[in-house]
Parts: C-alpha cells; structure tokens; sequence
C-alpha cells in the first residue's frame, strides 16, 4: 500500500488521538527538564545563562518521544524536512517563539513538486528577561514557570503544536479552537499567551527609562536630548531637528537607536 504524503486525515487523526492526563503531562515534564540538565553543555541550572540551536534541537527529540510518540520526525520525513531547522532569535522582541512553515517548488524525480521545511525559533531576549531582575510570577500557556527552562519548555510545548498542526492540516493557529484543543489534550495547557518580561518592563525596572520619557545621550561627544518612542533590544529615541522627517505631530525628528545604559532620565 502506497503511503499518502502531507497533511490530511490520517496525520490528523494520529495528533488527535494523543492525550495525557495531568499527573502524566508532570512526570514526563520533569523527565525532560532532568535530561536537560543532564545532556546539554549549556543548560546546567533552572535558570541557565546561556543557551544553544543544538539545546532545542535536544528538546525536539525529547519532547517527540515523550508526548508525540515520534510522530512528527516520521511526518517531518514522509515529507523530506527532517532534520528541521531550529533558531535562536534576539530580535523577537514581542513573541516568545515562532514556527515557520516555508514551501519550495522543486524538481524531483523528473517533476515539480512542493517541498515544505519548517523552522522553530525561540527569543532569548525574552527568555533571558525573565528571571532576572524583574521579580514578579511569570505565566506561559496558562502555567506558572518556577525558573527559565520551564518558561523554555512552555515556551517549546506551544511552538511544538504549531509544528503539528502544520503537519496535519498544512496551516496553524493558535487562536482556533483545534490549537487550543491540542494544547489542552497533549500538554495541559491553560492558555495561549506567553507573559515573558518585556525589554520594556527591563528597561523600566533596570534603568528607570520608559516609552515617552524625555532623556539625553552622547553621541560621538554631542550632548543631544529627545523622546523614548520605543524600546526593543535598544531605545528608539527621537530627537527635534529641522532636517529630521516629518512626524504626525508636525515636527521634524532625527531617530537614533540608543543602548539602554547610556541614556539618562531627565
């Protein structure tokens, strides 16, 4: 019997049918935390300070194990995208993680066919964030994160289910209903949303320095003085001048992206 390539029924009846209950979601939770601890050469506390493509591409293999029963390496191989790919990110700045889903056409076999490949990326501008200076419960999927490798593995759980629903119904979203039942099913999880701290609540509790605030800065010994309009890795500040592009508010403004440590509240 020829086997069916793709998204369709029978994957997606196969995801459908994983369910754990949540005594079993913690144990096998936990088993993949120890072997994190274990296996990586970076990940060598709850709150690691530092962390490598290679850790998720670990966490891929021990989650599909754990939960998935290797169904998404076999999937990802019926369709010629295994190994996927896997990154760390510092410029997401707003999501915690994101799963692409990219198709090629290519020739094979004398035709010319769609070949799909899939990433998994993870912010560490997030990640690294949270549990640091800013002492407040952090909440991911609907579930309180004791240190960062849970925020990592609640982090991973939710990118893993854009992966399988890629995999079975070729599109993902995790506002539908299906997304949320999967995530209830197959992790427990309560939610969707990830309330990682924000470089905007790090640079309010580090540096004082907020959206709108008025600050100065040198700039290669030029005292120049201006507004916080946005705050990412850095500080997008703007600052009035004649030749600066025109703004809704009818004023002209220079934008200079600032590191947050050499700005100065005024």
């Amino acid at each position: 019997m020829s086997m069916v390539l793709g998204p369709g029924p029978s994957r997606q009846a196969r995801l459908a049918s994983l369910l754990y209950a949540p005594e079993q979601v913690r144990e096998r939770s936990r088993r993949i935390y120890g072997a994190m601890l274990d296996e990586s050469p970076h990940v060598r506390s709850g709150n690691f300070a530092s962390l490598a493509a290679e850790d998720l591409e670990r966490l891929f293999r021990l989650y599909d194990a754990e939960f998935f029963r290797d169904c998404l390496s076999e999937m990802l191989r019926e369709d010629c995208a295994y190994p996927m790919a896997f990154r760390l990110s510092r410029r997401l700045t707003r999501a915690a993680g994101q799963t692409m889903r990219l198709v090629r056409r290519v020739r094979r076999a004398g035709r010319i066919v769609e070949q799909p490949e899939y990433e998994i990326a993870v912010s560490t501008t997030l990640l690294f964030n949270t549990f640091r200076d800013v002492d407040r419960e952090v909440v991911v999927g609907g579930l309180t994160c004791a240190d960062r490798l849970e925020a990592l593995q609640r982090i991973f759980e939710h990118e893993l289910l854009h992966l399988a629903e890629f995999l079975g119904w070729g599109r993902s979203s995790c506002s539908a209903e299906n997304f949320r039942m999967l995530s209830r099913r197959i992790f427990g999880h309560e939610g969707v949303r990830h309330d990682l701290v924000t470089p905007r609540e790090q640079a309010a509790a580090t540096f004082g320095v907020r959206v709108g605030d008025a600050v100065e800065f040198d700039m290669e010994g030029t005292l120049l003085r201006g507004r916080v309009n946005r705050i990412t890795r850095r500080a997008t500040v703007l600052v009035e001048h004649p030749s600066g592009t025109l703004f809704t508010d009818g004023r002209r403004y220079q934008t200079f992206y600032v590191p947050l440590p050499l700005l100065r509240k005024l």
